[in-house]
């Protein structure tokens, strides 16, 4: 696409070129205070980049704004990363406490588990 762009370009000056080579009458023009004595083809040219440059400015503007957009429009779909937890502080007397409380907790007897089973209703 980038090559098309620069060919395009480059044809269009080498046309113009030409154009203003081609055209060798001379005019003048009166601008009140001064008289412009000059080609055709140089004011015609220059009419024409004075049409050009506000609508080249106004669809760069409006390329500009409309990719500010969708941008922003890209990053408020995007979802949010999950948030990372917090370390844990622990101090080692409380390491130490959990330890003993998961070491003092007796595991379930086979007992236990038989009337556990039969209080909920299911056969061992």
């Amino acid at each position: 696409m980038q090559f098309i762009k620069i060919l395009l370009w480059v044809l269009l000056l080498v046309g113009s070129f030409i154009f203003w080579w081609s055209n060798e009458a001379r005019t003048s023009l009166d601008l009140g205070a001064a008289v412009v004595e000059a080609r055709v083809s140089t004011f015609v040219l220059f009419a024409f980049l004075i049409g050009f440059l506000p609508t080249w400015l106004l669809a760069r503007g409006t390329k500009w704004r409309l990719t500010r957009r969708i941008k922003t429009l890209e990053e408020a779909a995007r979802p949010a990363p999950a948030p990372t937890p917090a370390p844990l502080d622990l101090s080692k007397e409380d390491i130490k406490k959990t330890e003993e409380k998961h070491a003092t907790a007796k595991p379930a007897t086979e007992a236990e588990n038989d009337t556990n089973t039969k209080d909920e209703g299911v056969k061992p």
